[in-house]
């Protein structure tokens, strides 16, 4: 079953080669673009020889190693090899530029699926996502749309994406203590767990947007009734009300994650623990929350993640990070910016993604527990 699903891949990855837009040359930043498909391309049908190798069905270790390393390179060689477009009218090298088209993304997206298929899959498709941005920061992609607008806005590029980092993390470790605490108190007092979760259900449920709104009004009002909280920062507007927003969202995976985790510690321990006349903070230091800490880092783990993504919102209140850089771009219909600010938020979640599951699944490791994965 696997074999024919990565045939099939394989030959939808092929047919996107062939017949979709491989991009779009444009003679500025404005205009619209020329369409081109991969048949303009100088040396076109190596990659069509390759592609079409990669659907059939050899089992010799040598073709399936050449088959994926050829699947870590296609997005790296798809991208570099858009820029051989011949262009017969004259054009200013410094304002022209390509932008990907829908050929490259389906492309890039079914190589990275098919390496999934493969052993050590989640390892060969780090590689070739190491390999791109490599090539991207050594200025192998110069025609490239979002390269050229990295380039013009490199400076601001660095700083709203130290701003977007440290707005996520601040908002998650604010988050940790409340978090953990209340999922805790729920385990202790399942009365409160009700009240408990529906408080911190309330702002998952409640829209970002409408958070960010209703938050507006009164820290506008206290920096204007109090000057000097004004000078702390607290306004309607900028860091204060992302901060806020972030870190209530990321109460509800950390709570729920905490109260679970608890929960399905095995009675018979703690009596064993009781037995051997440990006192309750004991208990809790030595035996409860260490065995509990996998699972809570699973809750950490999905709130970090969330953060990075609703971290794009803050752009809209004046909190910086890469949703300043993706909003602008939409208010100029420039793709290439848009993709600037997008494409590192979610290398970014994949890279915090695969980094914090290794050390969940370390420690789960380390301290022999295991848990359900049903």
């Amino acid at each position: 079953m696997k074999d024919r699903i990565r045939r099939g891949l394989s030959l939808i990855l092929f047919m996107t080669l062939l017949f979709l837009p491989m991009g779009f040359f444009k003679v500025n930043r404005v205009l619209n673009g020329s369409v081109f498909s991969l048949w303009k391309i100088e040396y076109a049908w190596i990659l069509v020889l390759f592609a079409l190798i990669s659907t059939i069905r050899l089992k010799h270790r040598t073709i399936a190693y050449l088959r994926s390393l050829f699947l870590i390179l296609l997005p790296s060689i798809l991208i570099y090899v858009s820029q051989s477009y011949v262009i017969a009218e004259p054009f200013d090298v410094k304002v022209a530029r390509i932008s990907l088209g829908p050929s490259i993304y389906f492309a890039c997206i079914g190589a990275w699926v098919l390496l999934s298929t493969e052993a050590k899959g989640s390892l060969k498709i780090f590689i070739s996502l190491c390999v791109l941005i490599t090539l991207f920061g050594f200025g192998y992609f110069p025609m490239l749309g979002f390269y050229k607008e990295y380039i013009n806005r490199q400076a601001t590029f660095f700083l709203e994406l130290q701003r977007h980092m440290s707005l996520a993390v601040t908002s998650l470790l604010f988050a940790l203590v409340p978090g953990i605490y209340l999922g805790y108190q729920s385990t202790r007092h399942p009365r409160l767990r009700e009240w408990i979760m529906g408080f911190v259900n309330g702002f998952q449920v409640a829209p970002t947007l409408s958070m960010l709104a209703l938050l507006m009004i009164p820290l506008a009002s206290l920096g204007q009734s109090f000057p000097f909280l004004r000078t702390w920062g607290v306004k309607g507007v900028g860091f204060l009300p992302a901060f806020i927003v972030l870190s209530l969202y990321a109460l509800l995976p950390i709570t729920s994650n905490t109260y679970t985790a608890f929960k399905q510690l095995d009675p018979s321990v703690m009596d064993s623990a009781k037995a051997l006349g440990m006192s309750s903070k004991h208990i809790f230091r030595k035996v409860s929350f260490p065995l509990a800490l996998p699972f809570i880092i699973t809750g950490i783990r999905i709130a970090f993640i969330q953060n990075i993504g609703n971290t794009i919102l803050a752009g809209l209140v004046g909190g910086g990070g890469m949703g300043s850089l993706i909003f602008l771009g939409l208010a100029q219909s420039a793709t290439d910016l848009i993709l600037l600010g997008s494409l590192p938020v979610v290398l970014m979640a994949l890279g915090f993604e695969v980094i914090l599951e290794f050390t969940e699944l370390r420690l789960k490791k380390k301290m022999g527990v295991l848990y359900d994965q049903a």
